[in-house]
């Protein structure tokens, strides 16, 4: 069991890795849907405590806003972005897709889908390493 711990550690590095490639992947695929631009308004911050992991306990801000697209109005929808700077009252710029305005995303999708596709890389390089070390080992 000792031996077979950091192996199975190492193969859920890569395919997590590889969910994450995927995941960047699909985002830079489809940031060309998102072809319109709208002002939000900040309506609701909520912030909780995530207490899951007792060594690591953190504040989570989840921020709702309100916008309108073509006199249809969207309302206390979950923002695609939030931080814990953010306030009622705020306006945010977000990106939607026109044929169907209740798709959001935030301003940076390729930013963020490098950021997925780098991170996804470095874990299935350090988890394919790994499990070639515990096979070596064996």
């Amino acid at each position: 069991m000792k031996k077979l711990m950091p192996m199975l550690m190492s193969i859920v590095a890569v395919i997590a890795g590889v969910v994450f490639i995927i995941a960047g992947i699909h985002s830079l695929a489809t940031k060309d849907l998102y072809d319109s631009t709208v002002t939000a308004t900040v309506v609701d911050v909520q912030e909780e405590w995530d207490n899951s992991d007792p060594d690591d306990s953190r504040l989570v801000t989840t921020v709702f806003i309100d916008y309108e697209i073509d006199g249809v109005k969207y309302e206390h929808v979950e923002s695609p972005e939030s931080n814990s700077g953010m306030k009622i009252g705020d306006k945010v710029e977000i990106l939607y897709q026109s044929k169907d305005p209740s798709k959001i995303s935030a301003k940076n999708i390729t930013t963020g889908a490098i950021i997925f596709i780098v991170v996804g890389a470095l874990l299935a390089i350090g988890g394919v390493f790994a499990t070639v070390k515990s096979f070596i080992r064996g």
